[in-house]
């Protein structure tokens, strides 16, 4: 009897394991999809809106070696469906290619300023790609300035596919002070859910290929674009708030141009919750950092120069985020610079009397006095200018 069940139970795994995949989809028939764009076709009389998905799928037979680099042939193909909602076109774009399409690879998404400028429509197009359990959370989302389309058309030089082409420009954002750091889909989730104002980076298409500068700016109560920060606004933005890893800052020293390389930037802010009408930020920036190019004759190794640098590398600071503080105030009037994540985490029961009227309504972020103060340091200085002059004495 116990031989017996022994057998049956044997068995039993036996035919599970030969089961295999119920819904196993051999890699040829797959669709890869690496890239997607939205795009505003119209607006229909029932207040509907016509969208335009585009997806970017790869060709596996353009693709050839990495040491090819761009070839003749695309090694992509982007396909356009057009619908009322999301699923609806997802269903016709399944229909309009002879493979699957599949989410997995999906690198980026491309959101046209059209469909960001209407309330509510971003967050309903993210939708989809929030509830498919396809779509990873590392997913990269953008705002161009016309068509998405247009975005994923480009043919990169030296790469054969646009979506990894416009990755790769992303990760390596962290070099430039005036780009934001890339904004993933799961970041896209947490500001929906959390109704605080927010930045996605921008990106357009170009004469030779694509410039990825700028942010645009979002209200969290109706997830509509109402603005954007231009490139010297966004390093602004990354200097107050400590997201700046890298960048150049460019002062003067007798009228002589220097380079500033920011090599680590730290920003402490401090809220004064006195009272609704008087609300005081103070936002403290101590920026380290060498001097990376000179154009001058000026020596770096005299302690009054090196002073002097340390000086005016603040005043600049001070300029670019006094400025992007302005923006957000006067012209956005949204808080894009978390004040209200820093009231809620540090002084929560002073937040839940300002929260429904912070950045709109009565908006006492907008009436909130800021006052900025950097401290600058270098590193090294280099003496390449000081061996010039020695030469030139003999």
């Amino acid at each position: 009897m116990i031989r017996r069940k022994i057998c049956f139970l044997i068995s039993s795994v036996i035919l599970f394991l030969l089961t295999g995949c119920w819904d196993q989809v051999d890699i040829e028939e797959r669709g890869f999809v690496v890239g997607a764009g939205i795009d505003l076709m119209d607006k229909k009389q029932n207040g509907e809106y016509q969208i335009k998905l585009t997806n970017q799928f790869v060709v596996p037979s353009s693709l050839g070696t990495p040491a090819q680099g761009g070839g003749e042939s695309k090694a992509f193909s982007n396909i356009s469906a057009t619908g009322e909602s999301m699923y609806a076109i997802d269903q016709e774009m399944a229909q309009l290619t002879s493979r699957s399409p599949f989410f997995e690879h999906l690198k980026i998404i491309v959101i046209s300023k059209d469909v960001a400028e209407i309330p509510n429509l971003f967050a309903e197009m993210m939708d989809i790609f929030l509830r498919d359990p396809e779509m990873r959370r590392g997913i990269k989302v953008l705002i161009s300035d016309g068509d998405a389309k247009d975005i994923l058309d480009v043919k990169p030089e030296n790469e054969k596919l646009t979506a990894i082409y416009i990755e790769s420009i992303m990760e390596n954002s962290f070099k430039i002070a005036s780009v934001l750091e890339p904004v993933r889909i799961g970041a896209v989730h947490a500001h929906l859910l959390d109704q605080n104002s927010y930045v996605i980076p921008k990106i357009a298409a170009i004469e030779k290929g694509l410039r990825y500068e700028g942010a645009a700016v979002f209200h969290g109560y109706d997830n509509k674009m109402i603005g954007e920060l231009d490139g010297d606004e966004t390093k602004g933005f990354n200097l107050i708030t400590g997201n700046s890893k890298k960048g150049t800052l460019k002062i003067k020293l007798d009228e002589e141009i220097i380079a500033y390389e920011l090599e680590e930037v730290k920003s402490e802010i401090r809220v004064d919750t006195k009272a609704k009408d008087n609300i005081t930020i103070s936002v403290k920036i101590n920026v380290e950092g060498s001097i990376a190019e000179t154009f001058g004759t000026q020596s770096l190794l005299k302690k009054k120069n090196l002073t002097e640098i340390q000086k005016q590398v603040e005043k600049e600071i001070e300029k670019i985020a006094n400025h992007t503080i302005k923006k957000a105030q006067e012209e956005l009037r949204a808080d894009v610079l978390g004040i209200g994540n820093i009231l809620k985490q540090r002084h929560y029961e002073f937040w839940q009397t300002v929260k429904n009227e912070w950045d709109h309504g009565e908006n006492y972020f907008a009436k909130s006095k800021f006052n900025v103060s950097a401290n600058a340091k270098v590193r090294a200085t280099g003496s390449t200018n000081q061996t010039k002059n020695q030469w030139s004495d003999r």
